[in-house]
This record gives structure tokens, C-alpha cells and sequence, in this order.
């Protein structure tokens, strides 16, 4: 989250004092910080076990009813990301999500994702294969109110097809 000029350089130190880096804010400051990640982090894992649930439902837990998606594969407001998912999980019944990396910050929540499934059901105009395979994501929330409100990401699409065609 580093950038170049003083705000970067600001969030930067906020991102070290939120995973507990000491001498970089004043302890009150940092503990705000700690607490803060602590619940990004928790909310993030709520998300993931949600998925891996395959219970989209209960996205209503974790996701603000006027969320916000910018990927252009589903539509804006939680209805549109139940959907969304519920049509994730007809095309992979087995997928699973398990974060690699995550960062927080400035009312930001930041995951590097890897999926995985067996290819079962016809995706991006492959037959099924029934070979085992997994894609990354990098996923980036906004938070608000404890729920997360916005969503950007992108998604290995090429590394995908290419093991889905067996190339």
C-alpha cells in the first residue's frame, strides 16, 4: 500500500501500526489500527466461510444491501451478488476459497485468493474435463459499517482456460 509522496508514505505506516508494528503511532492510534484489522480480518473470514459454504444466502451477514460491484460480471446490491454466487457455485459445486494474503487499510480490505474446484460443468466454453483446477483472484473491498460495500477485482481468466483446455 505503499506510494510514492506523503500520503502513501501515511498509509503505509497505518497498514504497519494496524499488524501491530510498534514505535510507528502513538499506542492509542495503534490499537485503533489493531482493532480495525481485527475485525477486517474477521469479516473477510466470515466471507470465506460463507463461500465455502456454497450458502450465498447468508451473504446478507457480510454484505451491504446496496453493494457496489465493479468486475461487469454481476449487477450492483446484495440481490445481484447472492445471484452472482449462486451461479459460482451451479458451475463449480465443489470450489473452495482460501486467502493467500490479506492487507487492511484506509477503510480498505485487500485479499489475494486462490480457488479451486473440478471442472464438472461447461466454463468459459469448455466441456467438462473432470480435471482439478484453480484459479487466483486479487480482491478489493471497501468497508463500511462493518459490512463490505464495494468490490473490485481481477481474476486469472487466461491462467484458468488455459488448464480447463489442457494447454
Amino acid at each position: 500500500m505503499m506510494r510514492n509522496g506523503t500520503t502513501g508514505t501515511r498509509r503505509g505506516f497505518l497498514v504497519l501500526a494496524a499488524l501491530g508494528a510498534p514505535g510507528f503511532v502513538g499506542s492509542a492510534a495503534a490499537d485503533a489500527c489493531s482493532d480495525n484489522a481485527q475485525a477486517a480480518s474477521a469479516l473477510l473470514d466470515r466471507y470465506v466461510a460463507i463461500v465455502n459454504a456454497h450458502d450465498p444466502g447468508r451473504f446478507v451477514e457480510v454484505c451491504a444491501e446496496d453493494y457496489i460491484q465493479h468486475s461487469g460480471r454481476s449487477g450492483n446490491g446484495l440481490p445481484a451478488q447472492v445471484e452472482n454466487f449462486r451461479g459460482v457455485f451451479a458451475r463449480w459445486p465443489d470450489i473452495v476459497m482460501t486467502v493467500e494474503d490479506r492487507i487492511f487499510g484506509d477503510g480498505k480490505l485487500v485479499a489475494r485468493n486462490l480457488f479451486a474446484a473440478t471442472h464438472t460443468q461447461t466454463v468459459l466454453g469448455v466441456a467438462p474435463t473432470g480435471r482439478r483446477v484453480s484459479f487466483r483472484t486479487i480482491d478489493i473491498w471497501r468497508v463500511a459499517g462493518g459490512k463490505l460495500a464495494e468490490h473490485w477485482d481481477i481474476v486469472d481468466v487466461a491462467g484458468l482456460e488455459k488448464q480447463l483446455r489442457g494447454t
